[in-house]
């Protein structure tokens, strides 16, 4: 299928010479071993002036299971308004994803490269079932130049069968800003039905803003590529010092956990005690390191509450806007520590300052038994807690504080 509409070159400093070509990318999905289908690319000038091919050449990394033939010939002039064409076939000879390019080159409008993608399946396809935990890998904001805490990430395969993992790739527009060690997750491993293994991710920005990647396994037992969001950001050096919060779920006690701590954050990746049974939601983000940021930060203490054994909760709130108060008026409720991370005050409408998000507090109403808060800067998931009985707390709409955006 193909998937990119008609692409047009910039003529940029070639003046009227331009260069167009139906698509960029043809993408072949999942095919059988042993079948083949071909699609077909047009090629055009669509400038004013004429212009001949110099270059058409298969990039050499192309997989063997695609096949290119083209009418666009190396020196064939194209007048303005004429055409060629390009066609790609692939036939899979094995399970698994491939990719190929077609450069076209005219030495007057910039090159053009057409990039193509299939996947062989066999019968063993749909056979397992890949997952990652957490769900999406977000490292977090840290200074140009600098590396975030590493990520460890787990690859369940929910089965039923084994899987053989053939590929494990990080790709995507910042893809260089990434890297992983493979840890168990090698590639020729075999992960048992209901076994993971580990990949661990390393986030190095090289440029302000937010930095995206993806991570892709390939297996022949899977139904499609698997593939995982990961991101970060990078903020200028000098900027305020910058923490990560990591958020847990332990799905026995329907309890959330926040920390920014590395010793806290090892134990629970590790499932180690006192952190058995809690994993990573996926879900991250900034906090100031301390209350010297700007912005009108804030320290945060984080209070303790076991009265409710053998569940117990953990509340954060920034002093002089819930924390002394807590504390008084809630004795079960102890100081852990009185100043965590910072956070920017909210106005009383719940509005935050220049360079910085909202971060909404959720209460769970006392369900199940015990007191548990929410914190999240995402509004999909501050209504998915509403929507199961959770209460907004907080400024406005139910804003605790503020985090750097």
């Amino acid at each position: 299928m193909v998937v990119a509409a008609a692409l047009l070159l910039p003529a940029g400093a070639h003046g009227a010479s331009r260069f167009c070509i139906d698509a960029d990318t043809l993408q072949f999905g999942n095919q059988s071993v042993g079948s083949t289908s071909t699609q077909t690319v047009g090629v055009r000038n669509c400038g004013n002036v004429a212009w001949t091919f110099t270059g058409i050449a298969t990039h050499p990394a192309t997989s063997a299971a695609f096949d290119v033939a083209t009418t666009c010939a190396n020196g064939a002039t194209l007048a303005p308004g004429d055409a060629c064409a390009a066609s790609v076939t692939f036939a899979p000879t094995a399970p698994g994803q491939v990719s190929g390019g077609l450069w076209l080159r005219n030495g007057a409008a910039p090159d053009a490269f057409l990039a193509f993608y299939g996947r062989g399946v066999d019968a063993s396809a749909g056979t397992a079932a890949l997952s990652f935990e957490p769900p999406i890998a977000d490292l977090g904001a840290v200074a140009v130049g600098s590396s975030a805490m590493p990520l460890p990430l787990d690859v369940r395969n929910a089965g039923p069968a084994a899987m053989t993992l053939t590929a494990i790739v990080l790709n995507g527009p910042q893809a260089h800003d990434f890297s992983g060690d493979e840890d168990s997750c090698l590639v020729g491993s075999v992960v048992a039905a209901g076994a993971s293994c580990r990949i661990t991710l390393h986030f190095t920005p090289q440029a302000q803003g937010l930095r995206l990647a993806n991570l892709v396994i390939d297996s022949p037992q899977i139904a499609s590529l698997a593939i995982l969001d990961v991101e970060g950001a990078g903020v200028a050096p000098g900027a305020p010092a910058l923490v990560t919060l990591v958020e847990y779920y332990n799905a026995t006690l329907d309890h959330y956990f926040l920390t920014p701590l590395t010793g806290e954050i090892a134990l629970c990746d590790a499932g180690a005690a006192p952190c058995s049974g809690w994993a990573r939601t996926g879900a991250t983000f900034a906090a100031y390191a301390n209350a010297d940021a700007g912005h009108g930060a804030n320290a945060v203490c984080r209070l303790f509450n076991d009265a409710y054994a053998p569940k117990s909760a953990h509340f954060y709130a920034l002093h002089g806007l819930g924390c002394e108060e807590t504390l008084a008026r809630f004795p079960d409720w102890k100081l852990e520590s009185a100043d965590l991370f910072a956070m920017a005050t909210p106005s009383p409408d719940g509005s935050c300052p220049a360079a910085t998000r909202p971060v909404y507090r959720l209460f769970n109403n006392g369900l199940g038994g015990a007191p548990d808060h929410r914190f999240t800067v995402d509004p999909a998931i501050r209504a998915t807690m509403i929507a199961r009985g959770w209460i907004p707390e907080g400024y406005g709409i139910g804003v605790a504080f503020c985090a750097p955006s």
